[in-house]
């Protein structure tokens, strides 16, 4: 075979290229593997835009009205799209921080060699090179320290975040992710905390400001050093000058602007708010930390101007009767929503018992209308006109007793309400059954697990309790006709724009909307005459109920429930323990609570009317007879009722009496008369008295006209005979029979009597 010849020249220089280029790649391989030793590749982050998008956000509160009324979280953060920030804002940053942030590619080299020169020329790190991404990327990724190895990585990681995103999309980050001091991370909560304006509202001075406190927020803050604050906004704002992004005369206006602090970033904390939370939590299984750091925003059924009102009224100490009494406060709108809560007296603690929700206490008497009354009404039929005893009754081996030991007789169900009289209700309790009455109340949100189910129960003798939260949506379901809906704080939940959660009206009917507004009727009378007076000088269509426990030592829990067409409020007052002591005799619920509510509902409507309860049509009024109410019996007032027995009462159609009280009627003369001849030859006269309570006159007359009464019978009833023994042999005669009422008069003052009965010829025979 041929072998080609190489020329000599070419094979010599082939074989010194492949040696220079592998001693080249030896060279580099051993470089590398020298570096990778010096700046730790192996250590370095990968970049990870999440720690940038996903940076804690803060949680958003807001009230009824859509105000802003808490920021919360580890970092107040509120992120706002680059749209939402102004060009004078970013042009004030890019002054201060990274003047070719729009042309470079993340790392700029001429600052980096000017810093490095300065570095050297004094022996250590004195000047910074980083630019807006290379900040951006030591935030989120990497620590502060100032190596070489540290500052490498960053630069590589900050080609990587430009090679993600666009300018515009790392300015937006930039901007929320910082930190301007005073707990404010993000221009948007920087803006509202120091100045109460939004990012898209800033002025140039104070978009210079901003931008100065990020060299040291410490030291630049303006609520830490006013004078260094704006000494360095003017800085910023001369920089603005030089690079075009402000006229001379802009530039004059900004610095001589008045630096004034408006935070408008609340971060109230109050028990609803916590609350709320729960509630949050709760609907949506998102944890408390994801609340807190996720950027979601609640919006609330709280009424900042209620609440307000409640803590100011919690705040006079001359309201409580000792110093050892706690309280707490419920109001409810009439959807249900929890417009304001206190959980306790003086400043509140995150965290802290809140005795408006989690405390349970004996409800006294406020438990009747609940689970008693409206269950009688629904139940059993009764109204307002039902005649109830009021007499000392056992009940088996239970006996209660009226507060003031004082019994009434027969009342009727107003009567027994207005007064709380504690027998009537045990009476009733026991007529519906304990079981049934505790399901009535269970469906309007009264909880009786653990409880003994007993007779006691009628009087707030609970074997645990209830809270102010439960009393409070039990009595708005009277407030809104007989529907119940479950005491809410939440309206809905909404995360980047997105809702997740709205609340929707669901009213389920417990009770006839007749039957509601009768009971309310009664809860009137209460707030007017009754237990809670009190509550009457507010001339406001109020319903009421109030309720004391009492121990040995004077009273341990004293509530008011009280409600218009718009707010349900309740209210507790006592002592934690016993250890804490009991509040005085004096300190019952008709007292110092109801007095705290008339306060409250008089703020309520100080600025607008109240409406009263809307009557069903089918509701009418009636004049009714209670003069025989110690039967039982009711019956409609006639014509001559005494207006002493006579009240006025409400009923639904056709529940009203059917009769008058024929008692109360004009007498009617006996319609079966007779008269007959004794042996003795004189005439008999007899007839049939219809009632043992009237009297009966038999009258005669002479053939000559002269009138004589031969006698009034009084007390008997059925048939009577009456023998005239004044006659004459031969003798002719006339007898009438009338009827006359015992109590009743005419209009001249005489005695009542009927029309005369038939009148009966006699002759009497001659002897």
């Amino acid at each position: 075979m041929k072998i080609k010849k190489v020329k000599p020249g070419k094979t010599k220089l082939g074989a010194v290229l492949k040696l220079v280029f592998g001693c080249f790649l030896l060279l580099a391989a051993g470089l590398l593997i020298a570096a990778s030793f010096v700046f730790h590749f192996n250590e370095w982050h990968d970049f990870d835009p999440k720690l940038i998008l996903e940076c804690p956000e803060a949680l958003m509160i807001y009230d009824s009205d859509n105000e802003l009324v808490s920021v919360m979280g580890t970092e107040k953060r509120i992120w706002i799209g680059i749209d939402g920030i102004s060009k004078h804002t970013i042009d004030a940053f890019i002054s201060a921080e990274d003047a070719r942030f729009y042309t470079h590619s993340g790392i700029d080299l001429y600052r980096i060699f000017g810093a490095a020169w300065a570095d050297l020329k004094a022996g250590g790190y004195v000047q910074g090179a980083s630019t807006i991404s290379q900040q951006l990327i030591k935030l989120s990724h990497l620590s502060s320290e100032k190596t070489l190895d540290r500052k490498l990585e960053e630069a590589v990681l900050a080609t990587k975040l430009e090679s993600v995103f666009s300018k515009d999309e790392i300015m937006e980050m930039y901007l929320n992710y910082i930190y301007f001091g005073g707990g404010y991370y993000g221009i948007e909560a920087a803006s509202l905390g120091y100045f109460g304006v939004h990012a898209s509202e800033l002025s140039a001075a104070q978009s210079a400001q901003l931008a100065g406190i990020l060299k040291s927020p410490s030291s630049y803050a303006p609520h830490i050093d006013m004078e260094a604050s704006v000494s360095r906004r003017n800085n910023v704002l001369r920089l603005m000058r030089d690079y075009g992004c402000l006229s001379e005369e802009e530039y004059s206006e900004a610095k001589n602007e008045e630096c004034v602090l408006s935070p408008a970033l609340p971060s109230e904390r109050n028990a609803l708010i916590d609350r709320a939370l729960e509630e949050a939590e709760r609907l949506t299984g998102i944890t408390s930390d994801e609340l807190l750091t996720g950027g979601y925003s609640l919006y609330l059924s709280l009424n900042s101007g209620i609440q307000e009102a409640c803590e100011s009224i919690f705040r006079d100490s001359s309201l409580f009767p000792s110093d050892n009494a706690q309280g707490a406060l419920v109001v409810l709108d009439s959807y249900g929503g929890i417009g304001a809560m206190l959980g306790s007296r003086g400043e509140y603690s995150p965290g802290e018992l809140n005795r408006a929700v989690d405390i349970e206490r004996q409800p006294g008497s406020l438990i009747k209308p609940v689970l008693v009354y409206a269950p009688a009404l629904e139940e059993l039929g009764y109204n307002a006109a039902t005649i109830l005893e009021d007499v000392p009754t056992s009940f088996g081996d239970y006996s209660p007793r009226n507060s003031d030991d004082k019994y009434y007789g027969a009342v009727t169900l107003r009567t027994a309400v207005t007064k709380s009289l504690n027998v009537p209700a045990v009476r009733v309790l026991e007529t519906l059954g304990v079981r049934n009455a505790a399901t009535f109340a269970q469906s309007i949100g009264v909880d009786f697990r653990g409880e003994a189910l007993g007779l006691p129960l009628a009087l707030g003798g609970f074997s645990h309790g209830v809270s102010p939260l439960e009393m409070a949506g039990a009595y708005s379901s009277f407030s809104r006709g007989g529907l119940y809906v479950a005491p809410h704080v939440i309206k809905s939940i909404c995360r980047n724009g997105e809702e997740i959660y709205k609340w929707r009206y669901s009213g389920r009917r417990v009770m006839d909307e007749t039957n509601s507004y009768l009971l309310t009727s009664m809860l009137q009378s209460v707030a007017s005459e009754g237990t809670g007076k009190r509550l009457s000088d507010t001339g406001l269509p109020l319903a009421a109920k109030t309720g004391t426990s009492i121990d040995g030592n004077g009273v341990r829990d004293a509530w008011c429930a009280a409600y218009t067409r718009d707010y349900t409020a309740v209210i507790w007052m006592g002592t934690d323990s016993a250890a804490l002591g009991s509040l005085p005799e004096s300190s019952v619920g008709g007292n110092n609570t109801a007095v705290i509510l008339g306060k409250l509902f008089k703020e309520l409507y100080a600025e607008c009317e109240c409406s009263d309860f809307s009557k069903p049509e089918n509701v009418k009024k009636y004049d009714i007879d209670l003069s025989s109410s110690g039967s039982g019996a009711v019956y409609l007032a006639g014509e001559f009722t005494p207006e002493e027995y006579v009240i006025t009462e409400l009923f639904a159609e056709g529940s009203e009496p059917e009769s008058v009280n024929p008692y109360w009627e004009r007498p009617k003369a006996p319609s079966e008369t007779g008269w007959s001849i004794d042996e003795h030859g004189r005439p008999v006269i007899s007839f049939t008295a219809d009632s043992e309570l009237l009297s009966y006159v038999i009258i005669r007359y002479d053939q000559d006209g002269g009138e004589k009464i031969l006698c009034e019978i009084q007390g008997k009833k059925g048939y009577i005979g009456f023998t005239d023994e004044t006659v004459e042999s031969g003798g002719s005669y006339s007898y009438v029979i009338i009827a006359v009422h015992p109590e009743l008069k005419e209009n001249d003052g005489s005695r009542m009597k009927s029309e005369p009965s038939r009148r009966m010829r006699v002759v009497v025979p001659f002897c």
